[in-house]
């Protein structure tokens, strides 16, 4: 209740700006709005039905604009927001302040220095990255030159990882499901993220330099008591210090992303706390210059630096079969046909050290521009018996039926 509070409270200091002209140039509002309904089975017979309500108003004007971004899901009976922003430009400067999700990285298909936001895992994997984040509050300030851009990030707090603890997506270990959990405030002062990010563009490369001060989105634990069982979870604050960069030499995209996280333990001591780690990723993707075809092959490493075999160390509870390191590939395919009508979508997630996959697949068909129908499968598991988090969704396997309207 106080969530949807809140949202409705920035939707009424939004409105004034959908009424009034501030300044004398033409201005344009537009509204929409969004339905996705659609039903399915998982592996185990359980029925699921899911429907979501989404409205998008916008108000634009040549110095300023407007966002208001909101949707209903039925299966939590939820309020929430997917933007609530504004926009300010003056010259070659711009300003934005809000709720709302901002993209770091180059590559498509995944990214290894995209930080400003926390992952939402309550509906597992999805076909879209940005479906899988948290929206969180942000103030934006980009500068633009000739050749490149400066932007610099400031959050008075952050909004960690959405981790669901109950249901078939749940990532609480069985030994901690009748425990009491506290969390760090993470909207207080204290917990103050900031960050820049600098991008240049030459011909045909485009590259970027880094920095981020802020904490990891998901949380460490220390066990506060055992009877009854009492757990506090706790949040790693971390530099990065990172790169990212595109190649074009068209029909094909070279991406790369690298980035050095200083962990606040940064000699590996506190078991509750990430330790330092590298994170890598390059990508190959080619885009058909008349069907807009597309297919990705990305490989994506970590290296977890004084790595602990401790069993209720953070690091070794999140890897993958004990290592320091993790290896995966990730391969994306995207075929649109009968006049781009029909698209035929697949992703395959593999990693490598504890054999575990997701598959994805999706298939869309609109028939007309504002009301498409679409069916979508996905599949979790592994080729061996070494846990991971997609062995464990292995009866979340499932398909989905729907459609999409837009007015």
């Amino acid at each position: 209740m106080k969530r949807i509070l809140m949202t409705l409270l920035l939707v009424l200091m939004l409105l004034p700006l959908y009424s009034f002209d501030f300044f004398a140039e033409q201005a344009s509002r537009t509204f929409s709005f969004g339905l996705e309904s659609g039903f399915g089975l998982y592996l185990d017979k359980q029925f699921q039905q899911q429907t979501d309500l989404s409205f998008i108003g916008e108000y634009n004007e040549e110095r300023y604009r407007a966002l208001a971004s909101l949707s209903y899901d039925s299966a939590s009976n939820s309020l929430e927001a997917g933007e609530l922003s504004l926009s300010l430009f003056f010259g070659q400067h711009s300003l934005k302040a809000g709720v709302f999700t901002h993209p770091w990285g180059s590559a498509s298909v995944s990214h290894v220095v995209d930080v400003l936001q926390g992952r939402d895992l309550r509906r597992g994997l999805v076909d879209d990255l940005e479906k899988m984040k948290r929206p969180t509050f942000l103030v934006l300030f980009t500068t633009y030159g000739d050749a490149g851009s400066l932007e610099l990030v400031a959050k008075p707090g952050f909004t960690p990882s959405y981790l669901p603890t109950e249901g078939r997506y749940s990532l609480v270990p069985t030994a901690f499901s009748t425990a009491s959990f506290t969390e760090m405030d993470t909207h207080a002062l204290s917990a103050y993220e900031v960050g820049s990010r600098y991008r240049i563009s030459k011909g045909k490369l485009d590259a970027g330099l880094l920095y981020f001060n802020g904490h990891y989105p998901d949380p460490g634990f220390s066990i506060t008591s055992l009877a009854p069982l009492s757990i506090n979870l706790l949040y790693t604050r971390y530099q990065l210090f990172g790169l990212e960069s595109s190649l074009f030499f068209e029909p094909f995209t070279l991406a790369f992303e690298g980035g050095f996280f200083l962990s606040e333990d940064s000699k590996g001591t506190d078991s509750a706390l990430f330790n330092n780690k590298m994170a890598y990723l390059a990508e190959l993707s080619y885009t058909h210059p008349t069907t807009s075809a597309f297919l990705a092959l990305a490989y994506q490493g970590r290296y977890v630096f004084d790595f602990s075999t401790n069993s209720s160390d953070i690091d070794f509870l999140a890897s993958y079969d004990g290592k320091a390191y993790e290896n995966t590939l990730i391969f994306v395919v995207e075929q649109p046909l009968l006049q781009q009508t029909l698209t035929i979508r697949g992703a395959l997630t593999y990693q490598m050290e504890s054999e575990g996959y997701a598959l994805l697949l999706g298939l869309s068909y609109a028939l007309q521009d504002n009301l498409q129908v679409f069916g979508k499968a996905t599949f979790y598991g592994a080729l061996g018996d070494k846990s991971s988090l997609y062995k464990s969704w292995d009866e979340n396997d499932g398909c989905t039926v729907g459609m999409q309207a837009w007015f």
